[in-house]
C-alpha cells in the first residue's frame, strides 16, 4: 500500500468519478483505475461497486475511506515541516542557571516570535552535566562557559562574561587577612567556574573559613551583606544585585574572564540549528 494509492482513492470518493479525480489529481484517468486497482489487490478486496463505469463506494470502502483520509492529512502536515521559513522541531536547550536570567530571557523571547512553530525545550545544568547530556543526545544545544575542547563536540563565543567578588561594603580588600575569618559562596564542583574559582584562591595563598556550594545567588548576596563572608558571581547578575547596602564588588581581572560559549555535537550544525544561533547571538 503507497500514500499517493491512498491519495487517488480518497479523491475518487470525494469527487464521485474517475473522471473527475483526474482532473483534480492532474492525470489521465487510466492512470487513477491503475492505481485503484493496484491498491485493492494490495489489501485483497474490493473497495467499490462497478456499474459501466460508474464507482460507488462500498460499505467496506467507505470505513477505509476515513481510515485512508486521516493517513493522508497526516502525512500532507508532516510535509510542512520541511517547508516555509519558519523551523519546525524540537529543540532541546541547556543552559549554566545565571544566563536564564542574565543573557537569554530576551533572546529565547525573540526566538519565540521569529520561530513560533518550534518546539522548544529549555533546562538549566552546570557546565560539566550539559556537555555529558551533548555528547549522550540529550541535548542539541548548551550554553555553557568554554571554550569547549573536546572530540565530540564544536563551540562558538555567544557572550562575554566574568566572575566577581561580593563583600561586605566595609571589608578590605580581598587578602589572606580579610578573607580569613570570613565564609566563602561558590559553585558547585560540577561547574567548571569553581575550578577557576579555586585556582584563583590557591594562587594567591587565601583560605576562607570555609568554603560554602550555594545554587542560589539571591543566598549568597543575602549572605553577603549580613557580613558573613565573600561570593563569587556571574558579573552579568549585577544589574539584578546591584545596588544593595552593604555589598561592593571586587572585579578579579583577567583570571575572572569567563565568556559563555554555544555548544553542539561536531558535524551536527544543521542549517536550523545554524538559524537558530543566528537568532540567539544577537544582542539584546
Amino acid at each position: 500500500m503507497k500514500l499517493s494509492q491512498l491519495k487517488f482513492f480518497c479523491t475518487v470518493v470525494e469527487h464521485k468519478t474517475i473522471a473527475a479525480a483526474a482532473r483534480e489529481l492532474h492525470c489521465v484517468p487510466s492512470n487513477v483505475t491503475l492505481r485503484l486497482r493496484e491498491l485493492e489487490e494490495s489489501l485483497g478486496g474490493e473497495l467499490f461497486f462497478r456499474d459501466k463505469n460508474r464507482l460507488y463506494v462500498n460499505p467496506k470502502g467507505r470505513l477505509f475511506y476515513q481510515q485512508a483520509r486521516d493517513i493522508v492529512a497526516q502525512a500532507e502536515r508532516s510535509k510542512q515541516l520541511f517547508a516555509g521559513e519558519h523551523q519546525h522541531g524540537l529543540l532541546n536547550l541547556g543552559a549554566l542557571d545565571f544566563s536564564l536570567v542574565s543573557h537569554l530571557p530576551a533572546r529565547i523571547a525573540r526566538l519565540r516570535r521569529l520561530q513560533p512553530h518550534l518546539h522548544i525545550n529549555v533546562l538549566s545544568r552546570d557546565s560539566l552535566v550539559l556537555e555529558r547530556m551533548l555528547i549522550d543526545s540529550d541535548l542539541d544545544l548548551a550554553i555553557t562557559d568554554g571554550p569547549i575542547e573536546h572530540p565530540l563536540l564544536a563551540s562558538q563565543k555567544a557572550f562575554d562574561e566574568r566572575l566577581v567578588l561580593l563583600m561586605p561594603a566595609d571589608a578590605g580588600e580581598p587578602d589572606a587577612a580579610t578573607l580569613a575569618p570570613l565564609e566563602f559562596y561558590t559553585f558547585s564542583r560540577e561547574c567548571s567556574f569553581r575550578l577557576k574559582v579555586d585556582h584563583w584562591l590557591a594562587s594567591r595563598g587565601l583560605k576562607p573559613r570555609m568554603t560554602l556550594e550555594m545554587e542560589s545567588y539571591a543566598a549568597m548576596a543575602a549572605c553577603v551583606q549580613a557580613g558573613c563572608g565573600v561570593a563569587c558571581v556571574p558579573g552579568s547578575l549585577l544589574p539584578l544585585i546591584l545596588p544593595a547596602p552593604g555589598l561592593k564588588v571586587v572585579e578579579m581581572g583577567e583570571e575572572g574572564v569567563s565568556d559563555l560559549y554555544f555548544v553542539w555535537r561536531r558535524h551536527q550544525l544543521s542549517d536550523e540549528l545554524q538559524t537558530i544561533l543566528a537568532i540567539l547571538a544577537r544582542p539584546g
